[in-house]
């Protein structure tokens, strides 16, 4: 759903710091599959994310001011409203998945632009207005409803019954997942920021790790000034375990090998740990927020200053970063002027030709 990419997109400029909204699995139907949660205000808290968020404004000053126009656009602004996501699913259609959006938003400039959307109509449920419309999603026409739980609590599904299901849900008129019986449950890490867990695979994953997986969990997060990365496989065999160790393994010689590798970098590579009991794979990776920090400005700097110097020669008509062969270095950093094209001559008439 394009709701969902928006959102998504939406959590890369946070800057603020507010409540946080971490996974609540009485939230989730009994039933799901599958659970997908990001947790808005617990990356607020990253020191990662924080120095990302502020390297970005000092690369692009503009950004700050796009920002500013966001709450008249969207209804809120992502870097002080916006809170928690949770998606689930009970199947592996994700046009049928449910999104659970915890944010402080302009209720009446969303209803607004709901009213205004193709074949927007209202249905009331209970005491809910459910706002349907049609939405173009890549080559294909999709139906979405939306509905308010709470003035800060929206669910979005691509019908109305996932939608009242997922609001029975909410309002405790049907089961969530509690306890420790589902394959989805579990409890949350402190400052987890992504948390997916899946009590099956999608058969048709292009993934080649999960094709031989039944089961897994992640979570990737930072606490107190620790980045930390968590994963655990239940593999259809012992042989996938010991694929993914060996593949595992040999990404960290790979690149503990590599030219250019310093202490720092080595460290970071020497928090991955990898380990397995029968047919469960548990994949583990640490290290202090700073000195991630610190390797992607290194990565980042040497990106910056990778010159191309392979390629084609130049030639005339190309986009001058060099010399042209024609105009030489006077139109350097400029599109090359092309010189217009001969007009192809026209042949002589036959004699049969009318």
């Amino acid at each position: 759903m394009r709701v969902v990419m928006m959102t998504l997109a939406a959590v890369l400029t946070l800057a603020a710091i507010g409540r946080a909204e971490p996974l609540d699995l009485k939230q989730v139907a009994a039933d799901a599959k599958w659970v997908v949660h990001v947790d808005v205000d617990a990356m607020r808290h990253s020191v990662v994310l924080e120095k990302a968020y502020q390297k970005c404004l000092e690369m692009h000053k503009e950004a700050a001011q796009h920002m500013d126009k966001l709450p008249g656009m969207i209804g809120m602004n992502p870097r002080k409203d916006l809170h928690g996501i949770t998606v689930y699913g009970k199947d592996f259609d994700k046009r049928k998945g449910v999104l659970i959006l915890h944010a402080d938003v302009n209720q009446k400039l969303l209803k607004e632009k709901a009213e205004k959307a193709p074949d927007h109509k209202v249905t009331k449920s209970g005491d809910y207005e459910l706002h349907s419309w049609t939405m173009k999603c890549r080559q294909e026409t999709q139906t979405v409803t939306g509905a308010w739980f709470k003035p800060n609590v929206m669910v979005f599904g691509g019908s109305q019954d996932a939608v009242k299901a997922a609001l029975d849900v909410l309002a405790g008129d049907a089961s969530g997942i509690t306890g420790r019986d589902s394959p989805l449950a579990g409890r949350n890490l402190p400052g987890a920021m992504f948390i997916a867990r899946a009590a099956a695979v999608d058969p048709k994953t292009r993934c080649p790790v999960l094709k031989q997986a039944e089961s897994f969990r992640v979570v990737l997060g930072e606490n107190e000034g620790e980045s930390f990365y968590r994963a655990r496989l239940n593999m259809k065999s012992t042989e996938a375990v010991d694929q993914v160790k060996a593949i595992t393994e040999g990404f960290r010689a790979l690149v503990s090998l590599s030219k250019g590798m310093d202490a720092e970098a080595l460290k970071l590579i020497g928090g991955l740990k990898v380990t397995s009991e029968g047919k469960t794979l548990n994949i583990s990776w640490k290290a202090k927020a700073n000195d991630v920090w610190a390797a992607i400005e290194k990565v980042a700097k040497k990106m910056g200053e990778h010159k191309w110097k392979g390629g084609p020669p130049m030639k005339h008509g190309d986009a001058q970063k060099g010399s042209c062969p024609i105009h030489g270095d006077a139109n350097k950093g400029k599109p090359c002027p092309k010189a217009d094209k001969p007009k192809a001559q026209k042949p002589a008439l036959r004699e049969d030709d009318f």
